[in-house]
């Protein structure tokens, strides 16, 4: 048992000292943040493509926070090609991410931890594809977030449900690195999206 403790210290240390580093390496690569963010929107017609997108696919993206690059852009590129898509909710520590049907231009409400989120009236949707922000990833395919679990909670339910459930984190370049530090539950992403690339993982 002392042996499992330590080894989970040591995992959610290496994470805290990679999450310090990456915000400092975000912030850095959010100077472009707009030029990035409609970089990414000219990139709709590829991931249509890449994803094998149609009439029967919701993709959900985020409301930005702190340095997070923007992806309502891409997101309005999505909707403007017939691509329904949504916003998640987030709940108390400990649940899965509650995603609602959103199109820009709909009403925001406060949500926790200095989100914006759709109001609880709009109807619930369980989406196809999922964009995650992040602090970090890396070659393999695991990010790096803040360390709620919000994602991979959700990305474990959403699967569990049956049918084809894919993640595609959203990030700049600068944002990789060689190796994040994973756990058991630690979900992994398809593929991620930067300025300049989409790599298949």
């Amino acid at each position: 048992m002392t042996d499992q403790s330590e080894t989970l210290d040591a995992l959610d240390q290496a994470k805290a000292d990679l999450r310090k580093q990456q915000a400092k390496r975000r912030a850095e690569a959010a100077i472009n943040a707009e030029q990035a963010a409609q970089t990414l929107a000219q990139t709709g017609a590829t991931l249509i493509e890449s994803f094998d997108l149609g009439s029967n696919d919701t993709v959900a993206g985020y409301w930005p926070i702190k340095t997070e690059l923007d992806p309502r852009p891409l997101m309005a590129a999505l909707a403007n090609q017939g691509i329904a898509t949504a916003l998640p909710a987030t709940p108390k520590p400990g649940q899965p991410l509650i995603f609602h049907e959103w199109v820009e231009g709909d009403a925001m409400i406060d949500g926790l931890y200095g989100t914006s989120e759709p109001r609880p009236e709009s109807p619930i949707c369980y989406p196809t594809l999922v964009l995650v922000p992040m602090l970090a990833f890396d070659d393999r395919g695991y990010r790096l977030g803040y360390g709620g679990g919000f994602y991979d909670r959700s990305l474990a339910g959403l699967r569990q449900r049956g049918g084809v459930v894919r993640a595609l984190g959203i990030a700049y370049d600068a944002q990789r690195v060689e190796a994040v530090p994973i756990g058991p539950y630690d979900a992994r992403l398809d593929a991620v999206l930067t300025e300049t690339r989409l790599l298949r993982l």
